[in-house]
C-alpha cells in the first residue's frame, strides 16, 4: 500500500497543491550540491598549499591574484556560482547556503592569511604597538599620535591578550579579517531578519555584503572594531526599537525593565564605539536621527540629541590633545564637497598602468554595486512594494544606503573619506542589490516535518544572471581587495630588520624608512612601531629616483645622530614604482648600489629587506628622549571646561529620563504644554552645553 502524497497548504488559502515535482529529487541534488562545494573548497585550500614565497614576490600590477594558481581562482568562482544555484532551486537548503557563505568568507578574506607567513597591513603592525604601550605602561600618548585620543580599542585589546595570557598576538592579527567579517555577517544577518526581507534575499545581501567587502578595513583595527559595534547597534535598533507602519511598535510586549536594558545596551554600544573611534559615532548617530524623522524607530530625535552630547563632549575634552592646535588642519575641510571627494576618488587614481587599473576597477566596481542597489529599489516598487506598505524595510535600507554621504562634507579623512562612505553604505547597498534578484516574497509552504520547505524558483534569466554576478563579483572582489598586495604584505627580512632595532634601541634609536622625493613623510611600509613606540622614531627620507645615488642616505644618516638606521624593503620598493614612477628594478640596484658603499654596513641582510648603518658611527651618544611628550589624557582646564561638564551632567540624564518613560509608557501622552515645556528644557541645555564647547575650541591652544 502506498503513502499517500504529501499535501501543501497553498499560501493564498486556496485549494491545497501537490508536493513540487521537484522536491522528489531533493535529496540526490541535495548530495551532488554538497559534494561540488565540498570539492571546490578542497581544490581551493590544495592550491594554495602550493603558493610559494618566491610566487609572491614575483607579484605583478596586479597584486595578489597574480601569485595565485589558476584552480585557486577558479575554485573561487565555483564556491559563488554553487551558492546561487542552491539558493535559486526549488527547495531550501539553509545548512548548505551556509556553508557555501563561511567557505566564501574564508576564500576571499582569508587568502592572504593561507599564503603568507605574515600579518599583512604594516598598520596593524602598528597597531600592536598601541597595545603594547598601553599593556606595559598603562598610559596613553594623546599628544604622540592621534589615534591615543581614542584608545578604547588599544585598551581592550590589551586587557583581553594580558587576562588571556596571549604572548604572540600575530595569529590574532592573521586572521583578524576573516573574524571581523564572521561578526559582521551575523550582526547583518539579525538587521536583514528585522527588515521581514525575503529569505532569498536576505542570503543572497549577506553573499554581497562579503564580496562587497573589498575595502580591507576589517584587519586589526579600530575601524573593523567599531564597524562591528555599528551593525550590532542597528540589529538592536532595528529589532527592539524599529516603529513599524501601521502604529505597531516592535517593544510593545517587552516589560520595562528589559527595554531599559536594551536602551542601556544602545548606550554601551555607543560608548565602546565613542572612546575607539573618530568617524564611527557620528554614522550611528545620523542612523539614529534619519530612522526617526522616517518614523522607521520609536526613539525620539532627542536620543539622537543625548547622542550628539556625548560625542561632542569626548571630542572636547578626552581628546584635546586631538584637536587643540589643530582647528584648521581638523577642521579645514568641513562642508568643502568637491575637494573632498577629490582627494577621495580622483587623487587615489595614479601610478603605474597596472595599477591604475586596480584603482579604476575600485570606482568601478562601487559605482557598480550602487547601480545594483538602485535597481534593486525600483524592481521592490515594480513588484508592488511601495515604501509605506506595512513592515518592510525599504526606507531602512534607503537610509543605511545613502546616509553615509553625508560624510563627504565633513573631511577628507587623509584621503580616505570615499572608501569609509562605501563601508558603511554597504549594509544597505548589499540588501537592496540583493533586492534588484529577488525583489518579492517567494512562497514558502508548510511542509512535513523531514522534508523540506518547498518554492518558487525564480525566473530562469534572473537566475542565469545572479550566477554570472557572483562570477564576475568574485574575480573582482580579487583584484580590488589585492591589488596592493606588493606593497601591503609584511615580509620576514622586514620583521628580522625591526627586530634587531628593537633589541638594540637603548636608550633611543632612529630608523630612517623610504618615501617618494617630495612627500618622504608618508605612512612607512614596514612593520614599525610594533614594539618601543617611546624609545624609536621614524623619519621618513627622500629615495632618489636614480638608485646609484646612495650619498643622500649617507647625509641623512649623519644627520639623524648615533644608532640610526636605514631600512630598505622590497615593499617600499613596490610602492615606489607602483605609486610615484619609479623603475620596477629600483629596489634590487638599490640594494646593490648600497652593498657596494663603503661608507655603509648591513647589520641585517635578507632577500626582500636589509638595514643599514654608518661604518663610521657620528659622534656623541643617542638622546635619552625621544619627546613623545604629555603622558595620559590632556585637559585644559577653565570656566568653560566646568560649564561644559556640569550642563553635560545635567543634559545627559534629562534626556534618558524621557526616552525611559517613554518606553515604559509606549508613548509619551501629556499635555502640549508640558511637551513644548520639555522642548524648551533641553533646548536651552543643549544651547548652553554647544556654546561651552565652541568657546573651548577656541579658547585653548
Amino acid at each position: 500500500m502506498t503513502a499517500p502524497p504529501v499535501v501543501l497548504d497553498d499560501p493564498t488559502g486556496a485549494t491545497p497543491r501537490p508536493e513540487p515535482r521537484g522536491s522528489r529529487r531533493s535529496c540526490p541534488a541535495t548530495a551532488v550540491l554538497w559534494t561540488a562545494s565540498a570539492l571546490a573548497l578542497g581544490v581551493y585550500l590544495a592550491s594554495m598549499a602550493t603558493v610559494t614565497g618566491a610566487a609572491l614576490d614575483r607579484m605583478d600590477g596586479l597584486g595578489l591574484v597574480s601569485a595565485l594558481p589558476p584552480a585557486a581562482l577558479a575554485s573561487a568562482c565555483a564556491l559563488g556560482v554553487l551558492y546561487f544555484l542552491g539558493l535559486n532551486a526549488a527547495v531550501a537548503r539553509p545548512r548548505l547556503q551556509l556553508f557555501l557563505l563561511l567557505a566564501t568568507v574564508l576564500a576571499l578574506h582569508g587568502a592572504a592569511a593561507l599564503v603568507e607567513p605574515l600579518p599583512r597591513f604594516p598598520t596593524a603592525w602598528q597597531h600592536l604597538g598601541f597595545v603594547d604601550y598601553i599593556e606595559r605602561t598603562g598610559h596613553t600618548l594623546p599628544l604622540w599620535d592621534a589615534r591615543f585620543s581614542w584608545p578604547g580599542f588599544f585598551g581592550l585589546a590589551a586587557m583581553l591578550f594580558r587576562s588571556g595570557g596571549i604572548d604572540n598576538p600575530l595569529p590574532v592579527l592573521q586572521w583578524s579579517q576573516v573574524g571581523s567579517q564572521l561578526l559582521c555577517l551575523a550582526a547583518l544577518a539579525v538587521v536583514l531578519r528585522a527588515l521581514d526581507l525575503p529569505r532569498r534575499t536576505r542570503w543572497c545581501a549577506l553573499w554581497f555584503f562579503s564580496v562587497g567587502s573589498w575595502i580591507g578595513q576589517d584587519y586589526f583595527s579600530p575601524q573593523a572594531y567599531t564597524y562591528a559595534l555599528y551593525l550590532c547597534f542597528l540589529a538592536v535598533l532595528l529589532t527592539v526599537f524599529r516603529e513599524r507602519t501601521g502604529g505597531r511598535r516592535s517593544v510593545g510586549g517587552r516589560p520595562g525593565l528589559e527595554r531599559g536594558l536594551l536602551l542601556g545596551l544602545l548606550l554601551l554600544l555607543f560608548t565602546a564605539a565613542l572612546v575607539s573611534h573618530q568617524l564611527t559615532p557620528f554614522v550611528m548617530i545620523a542612523a539614529v536621527g534619519l530612522l526617526r524623522l522616517l518614523r522607521r524607530t520609536t526613539l525620539s530625535l532627542w536620543f539622537a540629541v543625548l547622542l550628539g552630547a556625548l560625542a561632542l563632549a569626548w571630542i572636547s575634552l578626552a581628546a584635546e590633545g586631538f584637536w587643540s592646535g589643530h582647528l584648521g588642519t581638523i577642521f579645514g575641510g568641513l562642508g568643502h564637497l568637491g575637494s573632498n571627494v577629490s582627494s577621495g576618488v580622483a587623487g587615489r587614481v595614479k601610478g603605474d598602468p597596472a595599477h591604475q587599473a586596480v584603482l579604476e576597477l575600485r570606482v568601478l566596481l562601487s559605482a557598480a554595486w550602487f547601480g545594483l542597489a538602485v535597481l534593486g529599489w525600483w524592481r521592490r516598487r515594480r513588484a508592488g512594494y511601495a515604501p509605506d506598505s506595512a513592515d518592510r524595510g525599504d526606507r531602512v535600507l534607503l537610509v543605511l544606503a545613502f546616509m553615509p554621504f553625508f560624510t563627504l562634507g565633513m573631511q577628507s579623512y587623509g584621503g580616505e573619506i570615499a572608501l569609509r562612505v562605501f563601508l558603511f553604505a554597504l549594509p544597505g547597498v548589499a540588501p537592496l542589490a540583493a533586492c534588484f534578484f529577488y525583489p518579492r516574497e517567494h512562497s514558502a509552504r508548510e511542509h512535513s516535518p523531514g522534508e523540506h520547505p518547498a518554492r518558487e524558483r525564480p525566473g530562469r534569466s534572473i537566475s542565469v544572471l545572479v550566477t554570472a554576478w557572483a562570477a564576475i563579483a568574485v574575480a573582482a572582489f580579487g583584484i580590488a581587495r589585492y591589488g596592493n598586495e606588493p606593497f601591503e604584505r609584511v615580509t620576514t627580512g622586514e620583521v628580522a630588520a625591526l627586530d634587531w632595532v628593537y633589541q638594540n634601541d637603548t636608550p633611543s634609536a632612529r630608523v630612517l624608512y623610504l618615501g617618494p622625493v617630495g612627500a618622504p613623510t608618508t605612512t612607512p611600509d614596514i612593520p614599525w612601531n610594533q614594539r618601543g613606540m617611546d624609545t624609536i622614531v621614524y623619519i621618513g627620507t627622500p629615495a632618489p629616483p636614480d638608485p646609484a645615488g646612495v650619498g643622500s642616505f649617507e647625509t641623512a644618516l649623519r644627520s639623524a645622530g648615533p644608532q640610526s638606521y636605514l631600512i630598505v624593503t622590497r615593499t617600499e620598493g613596490a610602492d615606489l614604482a607602483a605609486n610615484d614612477g619609479y623603475a620596477p628594478d629600483w629596489y634590487a640596484r638599490a640594494r646593490a648600489a648600497l652593498d657596494a658603499d663603503p661608507q655603509l654596513v648591513a647589520v641585517v641582510r635578507a632577500p626582500d629587506a636589509a638595514l643599514y648603518r654608518l661604518s663610521t658611527p657620528p659622534p656623541g651618544k643617542a638622546a635619552t628622549d625621544i619627546g613623545i611628550g604629555h603622558v595620559g589624557p590632556v585637559v585644559h582646564w577653565s570656566g568653560w571646561t566646568v560649564a561644559e561638564a556640569v550642563l553635560l551632567a545635567v543634559l545627559v540624564p534629562f534626556l534618558l529620563r524621557r526616552e525611559v518613560i517613554a518606553l515604559r509608557a509606549g508613548a509619551i501622552r501629556t499635555t502640549r504644554g508640558r511637551r513644548w515645556a520639555f522642548a524648551l528644557s533641553a533646548g536651552l541645555l543643549a544651547a548652553g552645553f554647544l556654546t561651552a564647547v565652541v568657546e573651548r575650541f577656541l579658547t585653548v591652544r
